[in-house]
């Protein structure tokens, strides 16, 4: 089994890397309004960007994934 299936494969990866990103962006904002330091923003643009990749990750690997074809009828 590829690594990237076992870890894109999953639909909670996809949730996970949505709150992720939603959570970069707010802390992001929340801390340059609030005047945090360097490494603060820093870090949340990281997990922003963690998420980001895992939400797009889930994607490509559910588009790569093998589709059942449709029965005849």
């Amino acid at each position: 089994m590829p690594v990237g299936y076992v870890l894109f494969g999953n639909h909670r990866t996809l949730i996970l890397g949505i709150l992720a990103t939603l959570a970069g962006v707010v802390g992001t904002v929340g801390g340059i309004s609030d005047g945090a330091g360097v490494l603060d923003v820093l870090g949340f643009i990281a997990i922003g960007a963690v998420g980001l990749a895992l939400a797009v990750g889930y994607v490509v690997a559910l588009s790569k994934r093998p589709h059942p074809t449709s029965r005849p009828r």
